[in-house]
């Protein structure tokens, strides 16, 4: 029962297989498509490098898309994609450890980017593009 309980609260560490550019900056990002890599995203991580983020591919376009940030360690921006265009950017979502938790929603998405918190100055309307490595 130890051991299950250790998997569960160990971060997940995905393939970094997937970049872009945005004002000059390059961000590299795990990319997360399987239910239980979508669920676990970064939570239990320590940090995150100010060049790297996840990219959780949701498959089909959803409104009022929710996600929270039980147990994330750290602050992150999150921003709601539609086929690349930026449709709602939360900024500096804070840590939550124990639930409940804030759900942060986006207006609409099949995609949903976390970054470092104030690391990028990514915006509604912006276009990303996204590199295979």
């Amino acid at each position: 029962m130890t051991t299950v309980a250790y998997f569960q609260t160990r971060p997940q560490q995905l393939p970094i297989t997937q970049k872009f550019t945005q004002n000059e900056q390059t961000f590299y990002l795990e990319v997360a498509t399987k239910p239980k890599e979508l669920e676990k995203g970064l939570k239990f991580r320590a940090s995150l490098p100010s060049n790297r983020g996840m990219l959780f591919k949701l498959g089909d376009q959803y409104e009022n898309v929710g996600f929270w940030m039980h147990q994330v360690r750290f602050p992150l921006d999150i921003i709601y994609l539609d086929n690349g265009l930026v449709t709602t950017v939360i900024h500096n979502a804070q840590p939550c450890y124990q639930a409940p938790c804030t759900v942060y929603f986006g207006s609409r998405a099949n995609k949903v980017l976390e970054l470092p918190a104030g690391i990028s100055n990514i915006q509604v309307g912006d276009k990303l593009t996204f590199k295979n490595l």
